[in-house]
């Protein structure tokens, strides 16, 4: 693969490798856009060489290096100035605190009331939101590139509905 994204379970940081065979050198970069294609990396983009011969770039930026902290990464590789490819990232830690703290609720539940299953009913709504955000990514980094931009539309709606049934009952950083 020509570039590839990874993620830490926490969403501090994001690995980015680059893959790319060139015949000469060649300057290369990437920048990162939201779902709506806004620009989300703060300081310019690194700019690397690659050589001949198959050269891997890899790093990682922190989260403190975009301007948002969840939703979804679009990284997009330029090579010499023009663009290659593009991949996708969900980054969903707020999510997956609302779906703890709907947990714990759960585990708290000493009966099967209507308290209980509301609260069971959210979390179940979030998973399945938040699990086919998830798929939906996948599908748009396999996709083809006029494809592309509907499987991150349907991942964004997805993630953004799970994103408004947690306002109301996130637990870590309201």
């Amino acid at each position: 693969m020509e570039l590839s994204l990874g993620a830490s379970n926490s969403c501090k940081f994001i690995s980015v490798a680059i893959n790319y065979t060139v015949t000469a050198n060649t300057v290369v970069d990437v920048t990162f856009v939201d779902a709506n294609g806004h620009n989300i990396l703060i300081n310019p983009p690194q700019v690397n060489t690659l050589t001949p011969g198959g050269t891997v770039i890899s790093y990682i930026l922190p989260i403190s290096e975009f301007s948002i902290e969840n939703g979804i990464f679009i990284a997009i590789l330029r090579v010499g100035g023009n663009e290659v490819h593009r991949q996708a990232i969900l980054l969903h830690c707020d999510i997956d605190c609302c779906l703890t703290h709907l947990t714990h609720e759960l585990i708290e539940c000493a009966c099967d009331c209507v308290r209980c299953s509301t609260t069971l009913a959210k979390a179940q709504k979030v998973f399945l939101l938040i699990t086919s955000a998830d798929y939906s990514i996948d599908q748009a980094n396999d996709a083809d590139a006029n494809e592309i931009a509907g499987f991150i539309s349907q991942a964004n709606l997805k993630y953004l509905k799970a994103k408004e049934i947690c306002n109301n009952s996130c637990g870590c950083d309201c």
